[in-house]
């Protein structure tokens, strides 16, 4: 008997504790709670692309990878219907340098060439600061100017000595402006009219003006522009029939066509690219500098911030010669276990391009140089000249000493198993506030591109898409 009892009396407790638990879980969590624990909201697509500047000025752009939910795809087949998502007609993409706003690119004109999709589009240089400042000065709301009409709030304009042209010229305002500008010029105590310098000055803005060659420079807008972040972004879906699709940053295109004048001069000096996997590859280190930026699309982007690592005139050039020699070390390795040219005595770089980032703001500098070196004298197996291609990523030790973190060289005949990797720029890809490097990589099988995540003491590739010719 008194194990039954205790039996009915333990259910009824037991089946009350249920109750209360499921009661709790039912009820939501302090507001405090709920900030903790909430999972962070996952943002809406990034796109990143590139920039390339054709000989002449022309700008395209080659769609690389799209960041939707904490993955990365390959922008040039993504959402194709027939062109990728990435490329749709007034997307606008945001060209960097290092981190920081260099121009505008809408996309109007998406096309497939030989499997390979890029866009033409428009190419709105980003305004220099203190041209941005004068802007916002001749924006800024100025004193009415004398004869301007309070009642209608329209301006009434008189020409100097010419009291009936005025009286024609405000007869489409109300009949007080009319009157009182009429008698103006008869009446004694009347006021005088105002002098030439009181008079407000009208013109027409200008967004472009001819070029020596018949074209049209963009890289002055008039004043009278809209700011390009502010009529650009739209959040309507730019495909009607899907209205679950990402959408990316849009906008209107801009009616002014590109022109070499819009860019730097050294844009109209690159060479053109062959099919030829060797010639394609030719452009100087000095013309790669300024032939494409990487660029990107996302219309709750984040604020940007400079990943450039400031160096005095001498420490680069201190740096540049120790990377030399770390990538003349790796040139030798490559040289002396196969079986090409060997490196001359006394050989050394000098066509090479130097970066240095600052990618997660902790003031560490990351080195990258890539380099070309011809040998004299060698030919390749297409019976051009012969080129060592060499990349060396590298970080500081805790005395200054650039260490090798990572490194690639290939040959001109080698380009089947080891492609030659040109910097293009750091890029913040996944909007978490490091930047990723991103590189061009040449190989026999065309042109492919790769982002890489730097780490402490490794180099990590992250995606490798997108293609272009």
């Amino acid at each position: 008997m008194t194990a039954l009892l205790a039996a009915g009396l333990f259910v009824p407790f037991c089946t009350a504790q249920v109750l209360q638990n499921h009661t709790r879980d039912q009820q939501p969590p302090p507001n405090n709670e709920s900030k903790i624990n909430a999972k962070p909201k996952k943002r809406g697509p990034r796109a990143i692309a590139v920039v390339e500047f054709m000989p002449g000025g022309k700008a395209r752009l080659v769609p690389i990878a799209l960041w939707i939910n904490d993955r990365f795809y390959d922008a040039s087949l993504y959402g194709a219907n027939p062109e990728p998502m990435a490329l749709e007609p007034e997307t606008v993409y945001e060209a960097t340098a290092y981190g920081e706003p260099t121009g505008l690119f809408t996309v109007t004109t998406p096309e497939e060439v030989k499997g390979s999709w890029v866009a033409d589009g428009t190419w709105k240089p980003h305004l220099a600061m203190d041209e941005k400042m004068a802007q916002q000065k001749s924006k800024e709301a100025k004193p009415k100017p004398k004869g301007y009409d309070v009642n209608s709030e329209r301006p009434v304009l008189k020409r100097p000595g010419d009291s009936s042209g005025s009286s024609s010229q405000s007869g489409s305002g109300n009949s007080g402006s009319t009157t009182q500008t009429a008698s103006s010029g008869s009446s004694p105590s009347a006021p005088s009219s105002p002098e030439p310098s009181d008079r407000p000055v009208l013109k027409k803005p200008t967004s472009s003006t001819p070029d020596s060659d018949g074209g049209t420079t963009t890289a002055q807008p008039s004043p009278s522009s809209t700011a390009p972040t502010d009529a650009t972004v739209s959040a309507s879906s730019p495909d009607e029939g899907d209205p679950n699709r990402p959408v990316l940053r849009r906008g209107k295109p801009q009616q002014q066509a590109p022109s070499a004048s819009a860019t730097t001069a050294e844009l109209q000096q690159q060479t053109t690219a062959t099919q030829d996997g060797e010639s394609r590859i030719k452009t100087t280190m000095a013309q790669l500098n300024h032939q494409s930026f990487p660029a990107i699309s996302d219309a709750n982007a984040p604020e940007s911030r400079s990943m450039m690592y400031s160096l005095s005139a001498a420490e680069r050039a201190n740096k540049a010669d120790q990377l030399r020699a770390l990538a003349l070390d790796e040139l030798g390795k490559f040289s002396s276990t196969r079986h090409t040219p060997a490196l001359p005595k006394n050989v050394a770089i000098t066509n090479y391009d130097l970066r240095v980032f600052d990618l997660d703001f902790s003031n560490s500098p990351t080195f990258v140089l890539t380099a070309a070196l011809p040998i004299a004298g060698a030919k390749s197996l297409r019976g051009s000249e012969f080129n060592y291609y060499v990349t060396v990523v590298a970080r500081e030790d805790i005395n200054g000493i650039p260490i090798k973190i990572f490194s690639i060289v290939s040959d001109s005949n080698h380009l089947d198993a080891y492609p030659r990797m040109e910097i293009i720029d750091a890029v913040d890809a996944d909007a978490n506030g490091r930047g990723d490097l991103l590189f061009r990589q040449y190989s026999d099988g065309g042109i492919s591109y790769g982002l890489y995540r730097v780490y402490p003491y490794d180099l990590q590739k992250v995606f490798e898409g997108g293609a272009s010719l």
